[in-house]
């Protein structure tokens, strides 16, 4: 999905809901990238899946410092101020805004419903000014030093809008959660987001529990399964809130319990939200 460009739940969505065939699903693939892109995607895919990835003696970028480095080994997460550019993140505040029909200047446009959006994840994958936050050489250098490889590829993630709270209008986010398959077991996963706005505290700034990937194995052995791990967590309110300004990217490892906050401020929250897979 990461080399061809599609959405979870777009794909979720063709394929139980529409697909007859395997050219049927190709076709659907093609006309959503266009014939060129998905050549190139195949050619890709099927080099990876032949010659996998010697990573032995590879070389790649040191991004961050030595300061970063040691934040994030005790912390788990790290926010690098300023990455994406103003313009570029106006430009996908744009796309979200015309997608939901959204005025900035009318509050009352800010609570339309949309098939796309659920609760605060907006299902749009394919946009050029997306792409271009997706696969900025800047962002990859960082996931890339951070997985001590170059042999990544970027996902293809949901962007998020979060408007105030209202007398009639509640927060529609998560509680508290991992976003982990645990039949799979714990892996060095990293998560990410880029803010598109600013995000002081009480605009729905994304929380976390720092540190919480050193404790996780003997936290999890204490309770019968995750769920109930997750509740008692969810009780004890460790998480902090992790503010921001636009253009800044936030990433943090998947063991760390993470969720974004209820918007007590009087502007909507916009981000978009960044990974890569280890190849």
């Amino acid at each position: 999905m990461s080399f061809f460009d599609i959405g979870i739940f777009e794909t979720y969505d063709f394929l139980y809901g529409h697909c007859q065939s395997d050219d049927e699903f190709k076709q659907w693939m093609m006309l959503r990238m266009g014939e060129n892109a998905y050549s190139e995607a195949v050619e890709k895919f099927n080099s990876w899946c032949e010659y996998a990835v010697d990573t032995s003696e590879e070389v790649f970028s040191k991004v961050l410092n030595a300061d970063q480095m040691k934040f994030w080994d005790k912390n788990g997460y790290l926010k690098i101020p300023g990455l994406v550019s103003e313009d570029d993140c106006n430009h996908v505040v744009d796309v979200i805004t015309a997608m939901l029909g959204i005025n900035l200047e009318q509050p009352s446009s800010w609570y339309g419903q949309n098939d796309l959006l659920q609760g605060i994840m907006l299902q749009l994958y394919q946009n050029e000014h997306i792409a271009k936050i997706k696969n900025s050489d800047f962002i990859r250098q960082v996931f890339a030093h951070l997985y001590q490889t170059n042999a990544i590829v970027a996902n293809t993630e949901k962007l998020g809008y979060n408007p105030p709270e209202t007398d009639s209008f509640h927060f529609r986010g998560s509680p508290l959660h991992w976003d982990i398959d645990f039949s799979r077991g714990l892996e060095y996963y990293i998560q990410g987001l880029v803010y598109l706005n600013d995000v002081p505290e009480e605009r729905g700034a994304f929380s976390l529990v720092p540190g919480f990937h050193h404790e996780i194995d003997s936290f999890l052995q204490t309770y019968a399964n995750p769920d109930q791990a997750i509740g008692v967590l969810r009780q004890q309110n460790r998480q902090i809130a992790v503010a921001g300004n636009k253009g800044d990217l936030i990433l943090w490892l998947q063991a760390l319990p993470h969720a974004a906050t209820a918007n007590r401020s009087e502007y909507p929250r916009f981000v978009q939200y960044i990974s890569f897979t280890k190849l």
